[in-house]
């Protein structure tokens, strides 16, 4: 398979450009129809992560534009968490506690060393936990609790404590108050978690990365699960709907895709939030974003700004938007991610 009909095929796959033989096609999608399609959406930067879920919606830019997703968080619909890579994402609700636990759970206590937190953090965790069931805390109000239960260390290494505690998927963000990013219980969000074993999480998690990211590798869900490439390899043959084309997995539905939506895909020009998942969805992206414009799109400090893509390829940094959005963000003004 070419390079330029990979890229058709995950626009089309992604929710960027139309295809009538796309599983959810004719359908007026929610917040909460585009999260659940596309299992987790790269949401490190808040405002990068509402314009993705609003642009997979159809949505044009404009002062509103990005409100339905709030609204979907405000509301429980859909949750800002961290299920893999210890990086944020938005999810539908009811999918955070089984991709967490096959994810994130297993690599919490690691990632926590890595960060260099303090061994053990259950106190921390009973403090955050009891707090936070009496409602929704802010990050300064999380900090405020450990800080009244003597665990002042914990109050230092709120940022990363957070985010540990959330990789286990007991802990999400909602919607902001202003600027404040708040956090609440999973249990507390108004859809029942789903309940999956191992072996379904596995399936499941393969089916759903391929149906909304393919054609894409091994290791490109070794990538971006970071769940290991024995587990990824698992999951793939437990998934379903799917076939393999040389290293790639593409979805069965997309078999209905005509060369004339392949050709359209790749004639629209598209201008994509920072970290977007078109390129944060796979760990190859030679054949999207060229090395020498790497520095323009994505650096390796954790720096992304909006970019365009033409022919399936990065063109470079977005120099204006094409109408304002909601927060007013520049698309020269590089989006770094959020504190956890």
């Amino acid at each position: 398979m070419k390079t330029r009909e990979i890229a058709a095929r995950r626009l089309i796959a992604q929710l960027l450009a139309p295809s009538q033989a796309h599983p959810l096609a004719g359908r007026e999608l929610t917040p909460h129809d585009v999260c659940r399609w596309m299992l987790a959406i790269q949401g490190q930067n808040y405002t990068g992560g509402l314009e993705a879920v609003a642009i997979r919606q159809g949505r044009r830019r404009s002062r509103r534009w990005t409100e339905g997703t709030e609204a979907d968080l405000e509301a429980g619909r859909i949750a800002r968490c961290w299920p893999q890579r210890g990086t944020l994402h938005f999810m539908a609700a009811e999918d955070v506690a089984w991709l967490s636990r096959l994810c994130g759970l297993p690599r919490a206590n690691a990632y926590a060393a890595w960060l260099g937190l303090p061994a053990g953090f259950d106190e921390p965790r009973r403090v955050l936990h009891e707090a936070l069931a009496e409602g929704p805390l802010t990050r300064r109000q999380c900090y405020e609790a450990f800080a009244r239960a003597g665990l002042d260390q914990a109050a230092r290494h709120g940022p990363r404590l957070l985010r540990v505690l959330g990789s286990e998927g007991m802990v999400v963000q909602g919607a902001r108050r202003g600027a404040e990013e708040v956090f609440r219980l999973t249990d507390q969000l108004p859809v029942p978690q789903r309940t999956l074993t191992d072996e379904e999480a596995l399936a499941e998690l393969a089916t759903r990365y391929v149906s909304s990211h393919g054609p894409a590798t091994l290791d490109d869900l070794v990538w971006w699960t970071h769940c290991g490439r024995t587990t990824a390899r698992r999951a793939l043959e437990l998934g379903t709907g799917y076939h393999r084309d040389g290293a790639y997995y593409v979805p069965d539905w997309q078999a209905g895709i005509t060369t004339r939506e392949l050709e359209r895909a790749l004639a629209r020009t598209y201008t994509l939030p920072p970290f977007d998942e078109y390129l944060l969805g796979y760990t190859d992206r030679t054949g999207i974003l060229p090395e020498e414009l790497r520095p323009q799109v994505l650096t390796s400090n954790g720096l992304s700004w909006h970019f365009t893509v033409r022919r399936g390829v990065v063109r470079g940094r977005a120099e204006r938007l094409p109408h304002r959005s909601t927060r007013g963000a520049k698309a020269g003004r590089p989006a770094p991610p959020d504190a956890s």
